[in-house]
């Protein structure tokens, strides 16, 4: 995949727990970036959870490495500094786009619902809540394609997924007695989560290698992410038997 520049670090952004930033890329499109404040552990979590869910079908925006050099950091104050130099991660700005609500649950094909709860559940993200008193369902609605859009999967991977909360919370969780209890649905989306997990070992291949490093160019601390035990879980997660620890 081609890394492209970051030309201009726009402004930050004040949605999310990560506070992105919207730059402009050597390709002149704006990307929602995220940087050294994600972590790379979150950075990691994200890139792979954008290659499952794309090879899915997942309606995920379009995403790149995108490099940011250092002299652009260095001119800017310390706040809008905190995207970091080097890779980040970048999303394509969604145009005339709203956060999901409540009341747009049923515009959503039945069979996408299932497939996002699916996906959720398989990578362990526990970070797409939603119920008529609230939540953070990570999802952006287009009015005008009348589409979902799937974004943020930093907290993927999560040691402490709590399998009974996330049945509770998830905004799709209505779709869980069908996606598990339905044998014909079950084996059919089991058999593409097994297919999507052909594009994992790529796309750990094509983590920037500063990610994997807490201490930067010295590389003395690794990050602590077990990619094939990652592998591992999610081939056996991908049999959707629920329970599963």
């Amino acid at each position: 995949m081609t890394i492209l520049q970051v030309t201009e670090i726009m402004r930050r952004l004040e949605q999310g727990m990560t506070r992105p930033f919207l730059v402009r890329a050597d390709d002149d499109a704006l990307y929602i970036a995220k940087g050294r404040e994600t972590t790379q552990r979150g950075l990691i979590a994200e890139w792979i959870c954008a290659h499952l869910a794309q090879q899915l079908g997942l309606p995920v925006p379009a995403f790149s490495l995108l490099q940011v050099p250092p002299e652009l950091v260095s001119a800017l104050g310390q706040e809008m500094a905190a995207l970091g130099q080097g890779a980040v991660f970048g999303s394509l700005q969604q145009m005339a786009v709203q956060e999901f609500a409540v009341t747009q649950l049923k515009r959503v094909d039945a069979e996408q619902r299932r497939m996002l709860l699916a996906f959720d559940w398989w990578v362990e993200n526990a970070d797409r809540s939603l119920s008529p008193h609230g939540g953070n369902p990570n999802l952006l609605w287009s009015a005008a394609e009348n589409k979902l859009l799937v974004i943020d999967h930093n907290l993927a991977f999560d040691a402490d997924f709590d399998e009974a909360a996330f049945f509770d919370t998830h905004v799709f969780r209505q779709e869980a007695a069908t996606l598990f209890g339905d044998l014909v649905c079950r084996a059919e989306i089991s058999a593409q989560l097994e297919v999507a997990l052909s594009c994992y070992d790529a796309a750990v291949q094509g983590i920037p290698p500063e990610w994997l490093w807490l201490d930067g160019e010295v590389r003395t601390l690794p990050v602590q992410v077990d990619f094939d035990a990652i592998k591992r879980r999610l081939t056996l997660r991908a049999q959707l038997e629920r329970g599963y620890q």
